[in-house]
């Protein structure tokens, strides 16, 4: 017994002793492990002030930053207005010069001078002066009214000799032994007489006594000729158009021929013998069996075929009827769709001519460019005329085939609207 209870002594003795052990050991790990956490603790306080002093600078940095952003903006812009202003000064200047080379260009044009005299001129300053020198001149010549023996052509084209009374340098009038009338350019400096007669006008001019109204010619200078405009003929306009032109004028002068055809046709198809109308409408049978029916217009026929079949049943008599209109109806339909085709043909036609014409317009710009408008002209004119043409000659056309068309269709309701009449006569009798 002493044995059990000594052994369970040394038990409890050596247990406590691994208890206070494991305490200590606990103790000294929980000391350690504080020591770490306020190590640790004092180095993030470390960390977060250099943190938020980073941030703080980093701050007024970027503050720094945006504020010499919007300064350097500011002063793009104000670079940008600028740079602008500049360009458009630029351009303001390369327009002037521009308008100032073509003025002194047409200063020298005007003037008549030569282009190896126009190169001895070095400076511009020097070109302005000779060109207001030969403005002036030109003032003081263009306030002279003079008469001076020149050449000229007259109104046939021959070179003639005679007095030419010039007023300035804007216009002039010739006189010849046979012809006296205005001048005008005709080119390369030369002038032409107009075919009006002014002798009595220039006789009472060149006196100085007072005239009531003198025709006069303006030109600007005579380097240019001027042609007269002409009273085109249609003969005129149809060459202008080409040969498309001429087709659809052919196309034209058909469809009227055949208008004119089928509306002689309608008239004679739609006359009837009144007397016989106004009877089948009374009611008086007697009047129509009486009535010789010769077959000369549709109303005619029908009526004579309606009355061989007044015996017959009335569905074989409407039979009769409708085979009768039937039978007219390729008199009464005469040319019609032929009409109406050539007036849907005549713009197809006007508009292969405007293609065939601007084709041709092109054509010529390859070939010779845009410097001459008269090369131009001919393509054009068959471009524009061809399609007027065709518009002329298609709304005449469809106008009356849809009036054609139109009296034919009344022609036929009238034809069976009387004949149906004839018949319920027939069946009223019965």
């Amino acid at each position: 017994m002493k044995i059990v209870i000594t052994a369970l002594s040394l038990l409890l003795i050596t247990n406590l002793g691994a208890e206070e052990t494991l305490l200590q050991t606990y103790q000294r790990e929980l000391a350690f492990l504080s020591a770490q956490k306020r190590t640790l603790e004092k180095q993030q306080k470390d960390i977060e002030t250099e943190f938020g002093n980073k941030v703080s600078k980093m701050k007024v940095d970027l503050k720094a930053a945006q504020d010499q952003l919007v300064r350097l903006s500011k002063k793009n812009e104000l670079q940008s207005a600028k740079l602008i202003e500049a360009e458009r000064n630029l351009e303001n200047v390369e327009n002037s010069n521009s308008l100032l080379e073509t003025t002194l260009i047409q200063g020298k044009v005007t003037l008549n001078i030569n282009d190896q005299d126009w190169k001895e001129i070095k400076t511009q300053e020097e070109k302005i002066q000779t060109i207001l020198k030969g403005a002036v001149a030109l003032l003081e010549i263009g306030g002279k009214v003079e008469v001076t023996r020149e050449e000229f052509f007259n109104q046939r084209g021959a070179l003639v000799k005679g007095d030419m009374l010039k007023i300035g340098r804007i216009a002039s009038y010739g006189v010849t032994p046979v012809h006296t009338s205005m001048l005008m350019p005709v080119g390369l400096g030369k002038l032409k007489l107009t075919e009006m007669d002014l002798a009595e006008e220039i006789k009472l001019l060149r006196k100085g006594d007072e005239i009531p109204s003198l025709p006069i010619f303006l030109y600007e200078n005579t380097s240019k000729g001027i042609e007269p405009k002409k009273d085109k003929s249609f003969y005129d306009i149809v060459e202008a158009g080409g040969a498309i032109a001429y087709v659809i004028v052919g196309l034209g002068l058909i469809a009227l021929l055949l208008a004119f055809v089928r509306g002689f046709l309608l008239y004679g198809a739609s006359r009837f013998d009144k007397a016989l109308l106004t009877s089948i409408k009374d009611g008086n049978l007697e009047l129509v069996k009486e009535k010789t029916l010769k077959g000369a217009t549709p109303f005619d026929r029908v009526l004579s075929k309606t009355l061989i079949a007044k015996d017959k049943e009335r569905e074989a008599r409407e039979n009769v009827i409708h085979e009768s209109i039937l039978g007219e109806l390729n008199h009464l339909d005469k040319f019609g769709a032929v009409i109406l085709v050539m007036a849907a043909v005549a713009p197809l036609l006007g508009l292969l001519g405007t293609v065939t014409g601007m084709i041709s317009t092109f054509d010529i710009i390859t070939e010779f460019g845009t410097g001459d408008p008269k090369l131009l002209s001919s393509g054009i004119s068959e471009a524009l005329i061809t399609t007027k043409l065709g518009l002329v000659v298609a709304i005449p056309s469809l106008l009356l085939g849809n009036l054609l068309s139109g009296w034919s269709g009344k022609i036929k309701v009238m034809l069976e609207r009387e004949a149906l009449r004839l018949s319920n006569l027939f069946d009223k009798e019965a």
